[in-house]
């Protein structure tokens, strides 16, 4: 059979797949199974692009496509200015967004290894909400328990 999504809304998987980058996949049973369906997290790394998220934020919002596409591009837009311009945007639970500004340095050319200058620069940085590594940690040891339902070694 086929593999498929098992018991989650496609919005709270592709919240958790961006949010952890794992997957819960229901695998057909084969003849070492013991009845029980067995649930494997994959250790890929699957990407949710944006076309996906604005589905997925449409079905949440219970809004047109059209209106969720154009309310996160706003929302990334106003993130992206804002950091730019050196502003700091804080989303409680989700994370900070800012700048960080790195001094010259020396460094070396990998290809010759020449010394080099390396000017100094303003870098974009993110910080991971308390909320945000809370829900990851959940997430894994959710998924460390199933595994050792199933007799798997690692929970990825």
């Amino acid at each position: 059979g086929r593999s498929k999504i098992y018991g989650m809304r496609l919005s709270f998987f592709l919240y958790y797949v961006a949010a952890c980058g794992d997957a819960f996949f229901v695998v057909p049973q084969s003849a070492h199974c013991t009845g029980r369906p067995h649930v494997a997290v994959t250790p890929t790394l699957m990407v949710v692009s944006k076309g996906e998220l604005v589905d997925a934020i449409a079905a949440r919002a219970g809004v047109s496509k059209k209106m969720a596409g154009a309310v996160l591009t706003s929302a990334l837009d106003v993130i992206v200015e804002s950091v730019a311009n050196g502003d700091k945007v804080s989303l409680v639970g989700f994370g900070t967004f800012d700048s960080k500004e790195r001094a010259a340095r020396e460094g070396r050319n990998p290809r010759t290894g020449d010394k080099m200058h390396i000017s100094a620069t303003v870098v974009p940085t993110f910080s991971f909400g308390k909320g945000f590594k809370d829900t990851c940690k959940k997430a894994y040891a959710e998924s460390a328990q199933v595994s050792q339902l199933n007799g798997d070694t690692s929970p990825i």
